[in-house]
């Protein structure tokens, strides 16, 4: 089949069965086989007038259905997890912490940020992050140019002009090394300039006290003789 031809399947399943399309979609693209989780994610997707299939906010409701225990898998069958990645390098730049809104009005924070870490090839390569709720906690201490230790679930998505864009949901961190901070340098820094300038204005006050001895001994004695 090709591109036309999947996009008219599509469109009849969604028009034959649009809840069972969503349910579907969704549990082919996130794994969920779990009928009651289907239903309970279906009826949270209608709720959210704003919320498109398969954007972030399902990977926050699928979390809270797991945590809750309210997801059962499948026994007996073990997921190839492929997607899972371990990532060593540093924080190439400034952290972004964000609250969102949930279809039920909670809020939630996000912290996204990019790594960069060198593949075998010696080469650079840059991960576009994203942590959610208690998995955001140590992500949001991080700088730029700390040296950390990341875990998380790569996932792949293709926007309207079939690009691919790739992230890695964050499922466990560590701070390795943090850089030295800016702003401990300035204080040295300034601490050293302070240092400089008091010896200049000691020296500068010693070198005016000796011209004053100076010009007092070669001063003529105006006293009377004896």
């Amino acid at each position: 089949m090709d591109y036309t031809e999947i996009k008219e399947a599509i469109e009849a399943m969604a028009n034959e069965n649009y809840e069972d399309f969503v349910k579907g979609l969704i549990s082919f693209e996130k794994g969920i086989n779990d009928m009651d989780a289907l239903d309970s994610i279906y009826q949270s997707y209608m709720d959210n007038d704003t919320q498109g299939l398969l954007n972030d906010e399902f990977d926050y409701v699928i979390d809270n259905l797991k945590e809750q225990g309210l997801i059962q898998e499948d026994a007996g069958v073990e997921e190839e997890r492929d997607d899972l990645i371990n990532i060593v390098g540093n924080i190439a730049q400034d952290i972004e912490s964000i609250e969102l809104k949930n279809n039920q009005g909670e809020s939630f924070k996000v912290v996204n940020f990019t790594a960069v870490s060198n593949n075998e090839q010696g080469d650079k390569v840059f991960h576009n992050c994203s942590a959610y709720e208690d998995k955001a906690k140590i992500p949001e201490t991080f700088n730029k140019g700390d040296f950390v230790k990341l875990f998380g679930q790569v996932r792949k998505n293709i926007d309207e002009n079939r690009k691919e864009h790739i992230n890695v949901r964050i499922l466990d961190s560590k701070l390795l090394k943090a850089r030295s901070r800016g702003k401990g340098q300035e204080e040295k820094k300034e601490s050293i300039l302070g240092a400089i300038k008091k010896h200049k204005k000691d020296s500068t006050e010693l070198q005016k006290y000796a011209k004053q001895a100076k010009d007092l001994l070669n001063e003529p004695h105006t006293g009377e003789e004896r």
